[in-house]
């Protein structure tokens, strides 16, 4: 049975500027809107019914990449997913980005869907959360009388809330350099390749000689909000490269102090257990992956 959208006023501003107004005016009762790709759905099932939408898609200046070898990546937030799947920069300098955004939906979805829509609507399984917590990324955000910089780890507050104020919209994302020697990878399980993810883990790992000097580890899909898993990182941090590789069990121990620090739920897409085994084996195998790199054994 196809559904209707509810009833809802439509506003198409111009720029950053008029669309905070446009916010601040309705004091917390409109939904900003590009692709509409999450918001549309839930109006349909009546799990989102704004009165007021404000349609940013045709404000210039916002769907724009760029990179400097200095202060690193900027993402504007009306990029598409398909965009930055199809980066030359972002495939060369951070890959791990392209690896979520090709298992962003559909085709149809990753051509319509943003990156800004994708962080600030701030679902628990938000593609590009966790390979931005472990870049150590930060969003952009404007609204009527300011801008900031928002720490990617303080801008999730829970499910479907974060830390924009009722005037503010993400207008970029930007992305330090990723330190020398780093190797990142991002795993993701559904019930199918374009699904919602079920369990979604991220992790990098930067070479220190022969030690690992840093780690980073984030979990989506698993808790309110994505995180990084800090003690499991902990773990991992000054191991020796090439005996970390050899020894599973110190990947195995790590992966389950990852898993203790989740808070996953039972929904259709799967149960608290399966998701807590799910989120143990991808952190297993993404550690894996990545300390292959780093000794030059890379596996598939």
């Amino acid at each position: 049975m196809l559904l209707s959208l509810p009833d809802f006023d439509l506003a198409s501003p111009s720029s950053v500027a008029e669309a905070c107004a446009l916010l601040a005016k309705q004091d917390g009762e409109a939904r900003l809107f590009a692709g509409g790709t999450d918001l549309f759905v839930k109006m349909k099932h009546r799990r989102a019914t704004p009165r007021h939408l404000i349609n940013i898609k045709g404000i210039e200046g916002l769907d724009h990449i760029s990179h400097d070898e200095t202060a690193g990546l900027r993402i504007g937030a009306l990029c598409t997913a398909q965009a930055i799947n199809d980066s030359p920069v972002i495939s060369e300098k951070f890959p791990v980005l392209v690896q979520a955004a090709g298992l962003l939906g559909t085709t149809h979805i990753r051509n319509l869907g943003t990156i800004g829509g994708n962080l600030a609507n701030a679902s628990p399984s938000a593609e590009f959360a966790p390979p931005l917590l472990v870049l150590g990324a930060s969003v952009e955000a404007a609204g009527i009388e300011r801008t900031r910089s928002i720490p990617i780890d303080e801008f999730f507050l829970g499910p479907g809330k974060s830390a924009l104020a009722a005037d503010e919209m993400v207008t970029e994302i930007r992305v330090p350099v990723p330190p020398a020697g780093a190797e990142a990878i991002y795993l993701k399980h559904g019930l199918r390749r374009m699904d919602v993810a079920t369990a979604s883990a991220a992790a990098l790992l930067v070479a220190d000689g022969g030690l690992i000097g840093e780690a980073r580890i984030a979990l989506g899909a698993v808790a309110p909000t994505p995180f990084r898993a800090g003690p499991a990182e902990a773990m991992l941090r000054g191991q020796a490269i090439d005996g970390a590789a050899a020894d599973g069990g110190l990947l195995e121990q790590a992966a389950r102090r990852a898993e203790e620090q989740t808070e996953p739920i039972d929904d259709l897409r799967g149960t608290a257990e399966y998701r807590r085994k799910i989120i143990r084996l991808l952190v297993r195998q993404g550690l894996d992956r990545v300390l292959g790199r780093l000794t030059g054994e890379a596996s598939p």
